[in-house]
């Protein structure tokens, strides 16, 4: 017996990069925040809500690990560099983390809503 079509839930499209150079610029934002944040002003990029997510949650990061490093002597931003990689494989492979404090700040600079 032949079964019906599954038809996808509705709701909301995922987010997700246009290109595997999306990728490489999300990536770019978590390792080395400048480049990510330079790349934003780049016409392919600049218009990416998934790209630019990515490059400002990154971005502030990358910020969070230079305070915390102060205080912690240094140790805090190795942690916080060990986190950035994990989160680069992640989006390198498509996928979206979300930084718990973080996203819900730079949501609003990305324009993600």
């Amino acid at each position: 017996m032949d079964q019906p079509p599954v038809t996808p839930p509705a709701g909301p499209v995922p987010m997700g990069p246009a290109s595997d150079n999306s990728k490489v610029v999300a990536l770019l934002g978590y390792i080395f925040a400048p480049l990510g944040l330079i790349a934003l002003a780049l016409d392919p990029y600049k218009d990416e809500v998934w790209v630019r997510l990515h490059v400002w949650q990154g971005a502030a990061l990358w910020l969070v690990g230079f305070v915390v490093s102060f205080i912690t002597f240094g140790l805090g931003w190795i942690l916080v560099f060990i986190y950035q990689i994990i989160l680069a494989v992640q989006v390198y492979q498509g996928k979206s983390p979300q930084v718990p404090v973080i996203y819900g700040m730079v949501k609003g600079l990305a324009k993600a809503e």
